[in-house]
């Protein structure tokens, strides 16, 4: 887990306010806290898709979902909500800026049969690819509403404060709980491949991203998988050189592809299947050479002893699978034994 998220005081608040006592990872104790919680709707209310969950996850939370497509629709909500004397919408348009994805708000004057939250989603531009993801980390937020915070409750989630430790918490919820294994193993089977992946979302959760899926659904697969996200990026070494201007009087380094972002699924943990982050990819892998040629999607049979990093350690002879496509100036790959 990010050792800044769980050595941050505001993220040992939470986790005690919650009634919570962990050791040494509050992040953990409190993302586990909401997976009991989401868990136990399942029990009581069975869903067979991720849509379905996060339905029944909004209703059991008390909180309405209101998606903001238009300026128009803005507009009209806030008048709605203003005639029954709810102030905290008199000035949503200052609120729910061009770096705001959703706000939610506890009603100060429900009706009968409202429910306690309402939690605005804003659709509008290129937010509409977040929809998905701003939804759990609304819901998030309610699944660790502590008893201080009860009788008053607005909460914004937006660009700004992606970096607030507590805010980060919260992403993680949302992306475990946007992706449950109990739901997405009862679909999922064999290896996984993006094929599989995008079949999957359009059938459990349409709206979610093409990013947040791939991501999301490697996480929660049942057989073991490494996510590779390559890009060209210096070594660390040579970054914190170039911070420090330590290369004025030499040659500057160039970038090479590199993992640069690794996510491992636990099955892979298990299998003992890894991938350092930042490792250089090798020359003769797929992923270089879907790269380096523009190639839209290749796959191949390769070895984890090909991979080395520049302190000269090499991983272990292990045949693995390697999928890899083409993805907006990067490349993706699904890395699997076989």
């Amino acid at each position: 887990m990010n050792s800044r998220l769980t050595k941050s005081p505001q993220v040992w608040k939470l986790a005690t306010d919650l009634g919570l006592k962990p050791k040494d990872d509050p992040v953990s104790a409190i993302v586990e806290f909401a997976r009991k919680q989401m868990g136990q709707f399942l029990r009581e209310f069975p869903c067979s898709t991720l849509q379905e969950s996060l339905d029944m996850a909004a209703a059991r939370l008390d909180t309405h979902f209101i998606e903001i497509r238009s300026d128009a629709d803005l507009g009209e909500i806030k008048s709605k909500y203003l005639t029954r004397s709810e102030i905290g919408f008199a000035d949503l348009e200052l609120q729910l800026t061009d770096d705001v994805y959703a706000i939610t708000f506890r009603l100060l004057n429900p009706k009968k049969h409202d429910r306690k939250f309402v939690s605005l989603i804003d659709f509008r531009g290129t937010k509409a690819w977040r929809c998905y993801f701003s939804k759990w980390h609304e819901l998030a937020h309610l699944f660790t509403l502590t008893p201080q915070m009860r009788l008053k409750f607005c909460r914004s989630h937006s660009i700004a404060n992606q970096k607030d430790p507590e805010e980060a918490v919260m992403d993680v919820i949302a992306g475990k709980l946007g992706f449950l294994p109990e739901i997405v193993q009862k679909h999922a089977s064999g290896e996984i491949s993006f094929n599989k992946i995008q079949e999957l979302k359009d059938r459990l959760c349409p709206e979610a991203s093409n990013q947040a899926s791939v991501i999301g659904f490697t996480h929660s697969w049942p057989t073991p998988c490494v996510l590779i996200d390559a890009s060209p990026a210096l070594r660390k070494q040579d970054r914190l050189g170039l911070n420090q201007s330590s290369f004025e009087f030499k040659e500057q380094p160039q970038p090479v592809l590199r993992a640069v972002k690794i996510s491992t699924n636990e099955p892979a943990r298990n299998a003992k299947l890894k991938i350092f982050p930042n490792m250089r990819i090798p020359q003769k892998s797929v992923i270089n050479r879907v790269f380096t040629n523009s190639v839209a999607y290749d796959e191949a049979i390769e070895d984890l002893a090909w991979w080395n990093s520049s302190d000269g350690t090499r991983l272990p002879r292990r045949p693995v699978k390697v999928s890899a496509r083409l993805n907006s100036g990067s490349v993706q790959a699904l890395v699997v034994p076989v």
